[in-house]
């Protein structure tokens, strides 16, 4: 089975599972959407790459098991509160784990690039989270850009990520039919975490070792993505209260503001 066929076939089935195990979590438990986000991408990643790849990839594992684990922290934070210091330092570690594996900046080829890598990849992960808190457009989102890194990752010959990055494309596409608009649902704290920490380190990965220039367009890309993103799509300016028109105090539309002086217009002539 050729790579793009078995990320062509990983990416549905990511969908279909992802849809499928969705519906019954939205009418029970909501905030697990996360953890079967997790699940599914986790599940199906190393079910297509034993299948037609051989023994999953170091990376692609460290990755998967860093981002299930900040998907976790998003559980316990849709649960109840969490300090954002205990936040901070979780993802720190995670990032950290990943850094180990393999998946970090190679941009100098030296100590700082260690460093670098944990907080690009803390920050990025935030922003992830922000967006689908602001616009819930993360879930498209992270479906077009998923499907890009795959793409990345077959040009580049590394099966491997675009498995993993189809199958997170398909999961995330997976999430398009619950939402109340169309293309907009919001994954929640523990689904944006798991989805954000993914997208950032996958095309780390992808760059890796490879030099500055494919490092910086691996970093670049996917931020000015999220910034487009985030003004195209993702953030809308909200309506006054009341349903009417912005700008109108108290959501007054127009047509009752011309009601009103029409009635003081009457209201003037019957006492005249």
């Amino acid at each position: 089975m050729t790579p793009l066929l078995t990320a062509a076939l990983a990416g549905a089935a990511g969908c279909l599972l992802a849809a499928a195990a969705l519906r019954p979590v939205r009418r029970t438990i909501p905030y697990l959407g996360g953890m079967t986000l997790a699940a599914v991408t986790a599940g199906a990643t190393v079910a297509a790459t034993v299948a037609a790849l051989g023994p999953p990839d170091r990376r692609v594992s460290a990755v998967l098991l860093a981002a299930a684990a900040v998907a976790l922290l998003g559980l316990i934070e849709d649960v109840g509160a969490l300090p954002l210091a205990t936040r901070l330092i979780v993802e720190s570690v995670a990032a950290g784990g990943v850094v180990l594996c393999g998946v970090q900046v190679t941009l100098t080829g030296d100590w700082p690039d260690g460093p670098v890598s944990v907080m690009w990849i803390v920050a990025m992960t935030g922003a992830h989270a922000l967006l689908d808190r602001l616009g819930g457009a993360l879930a498209g989102f992270a479906a077009v850009t998923g499907a890009g890194i795959a793409g990345a990752a077959l040009l580049l010959a590394d099966p491997a990520l675009a498995v993993s990055a189809a199958v997170l494309s398909g999961a995330c596409l997976g999430f398009l039919p619950y939402g109340r608009r169309r293309g907009r649902v919001r994954l929640g704290p523990s689904a944006a975490l798991f989805a954000g920490f993914a997208l950032t380190c996958l095309p780390v990965a992808l760059a890796a070792g490879r030099g500055p220039a494919a490092m910086t367009a691996g970093m670049l890309a996917p931020a000015l993505a999220l910034v487009l993103g985030a003004r195209l799509y993702g953030v809308r300016p909200r309506r006054w209260a009341g349903g009417g028109r912005r700008g109108v105090p108290g959501g007054v539309s127009g047509d009752a503001r011309r009601g009103v002086r029409q009635g003081g217009r009457q209201g003037v002539r019957r006492g005249a």
